[in-house]
């Protein structure tokens, strides 16, 4: 499918996708910041706050600080620890006291040399009214919505431990900071700001390097809050030194500053790169190599994309049916407040591993044995 707006035209790898989102996309088109790029809509395409989700381009030197969106360097780490058995009871246990979740955070920081740079603790006393206690203190916590912890098992029943989360709230602040400069050039340029529908964009020139530098930061310290989380569990639970772990990691919403890609809801997949897809927390994550498919601007999916909306599935779908279809997985986290993430709520996985054989080969799907996300 192809939509033609104004300035550009977009591809999107499905026909599977809601009216909102095609709404989102035609606003994107009829923005001249999203000129003189290939934009390519990947098959989990759905919609967002701020943002089409599934959303990748070719970098053109303008930047709109809310598609990247207000979780910079949100992804997925995995880690395979082998063939074990696992007492999932007290995994869980550990868990809820070693890792904080929902808005909590980390009673004291945890060692880590991204805490003592000195580009950080500026960034934060820009964009986070200096509260570096709290920024320092969210390294090695979860977050909520989407984000979860989980161990699967491959198809040589060797178990994998995956986490999802992102930049907390420092990735908002810097996206909300940044957001409020790209709306005063808009202002400074065209007089007003409302026909870009919360995509306002800056040159590289008046505000978007700067916004590139700081966004760089913040992925930087998602990523270590990912590893700081994995670290914790695999050397205090399992007794496993990270460094000696397979890994693999996917990032979701950046920018690449190697391909020049910008992607939200999306991941790099390059040829012969190892990607991770989760699909949801009953049927587990796609483990695959990506293709280097150009059409696609070498990405891929960055999950099953939603097919109800957070207070859809709250209407829709039953505890009872929730429960029932979890049951497979051994998790604490299944009750009324998580609803929204229930498996129901997203697209279908065999949808999405038929639509990505043009930009990647998968290898396997691991199945998770154990599942946990805040409850806030």
């Amino acid at each position: 499918m192809t939509i033609q707006g104004k300035y550009n035209s977009a591809e999107i790898f499905t026909d599977n996708i809601d009216e909102e989102s095609i709404k989102q996309i035609h606003s994107i088109l009829n923005n001249p910041g999203f000129a003189d790029s290939q934009i390519r809509i990947m098959p989990d395409v759905h919609a967002g706050k701020g943002s089409v989700i599934g959303f990748t381009m070719t970098f053109n030197n303008y930047v709109a600080p809310t598609i990247v969106g207000v979780d910079i360097g949100c992804g997925m780490n995995a880690y395979k620890i082998g063939k074990r058995e696992i007492d999932l009871k007290s995994l869980d246990k550990f868990i809820h006291k070693a890792i904080p979740a929902g808005k909590e955070v980390r009673s004291s920081p945890v060692e880590n040399p991204l805490l003592e740079s000195e580009d950080l603790k500026r960034l934060v006393k820009k964009v986070a009214d200096d509260d570096y206690d709290r920024v320092a203190r969210s390294i090695g916590s979860l977050g909520g919505g989407n984000h979860f912890i989980e161990l699967n098992r491959d198809t040589e029943d060797n178990i994998w431990l995956a986490t999802h989360s992102g930049s907390r709230n420092l990735g908002l602040k810097v996206c909300s900071y940044h957001q409020n400069k790209a709306k005063e050039y808009i202002r400074k340029k065209f007089g007003g700001s409302a026909a870009y529908n919360n995509a306002e964009f800056m040159p590289m020139n008046d505000g978007g390097s700067e916004y590139l530098d700081d966004m760089k930061l913040t992925q930087e310290y998602a990523l270590q809050n990912r590893y700081t989380i994995c670290t914790i569990i695999l050397e205090e639970f399992f007794g496993e030194k990270i460094k000696n772990c397979e890994s693999i990691i996917s990032v979701h919403n950046y920018i690449n500053f190697k391909d020049k890609i910008v992607r939200k809801g999306a991941i790099s997949a390059h040829d012969g790169e190892r990607i991770i897809i989760p699909l949801n927390m009953r049927d587990g994550s796609i483990v695959a190599r990506g293709k280097g498919n150009k059409n696609w601007n070498y990405s891929a999916p960055h999950g099953a994309g939603r097919i109800l909306s957070r207070s859809g599935a709250k209407k829709t779908v039953s505890l009872e049916e929730y429960i029932k279809t979890m049951k497979s997985v051994y998790t604490s986290s299944v009750n009324k407040s998580t609803i929204d993430e229930s498996p129901m709520a997203y697209k279908p996985s065999k949808e999405i591993i038929r639509l990505i054989k043009d930009t990647a080969d998968i290898d396997f799907v691991m199945k998770p044995i154990y599942n946990f996300k805040s409850c806030e």
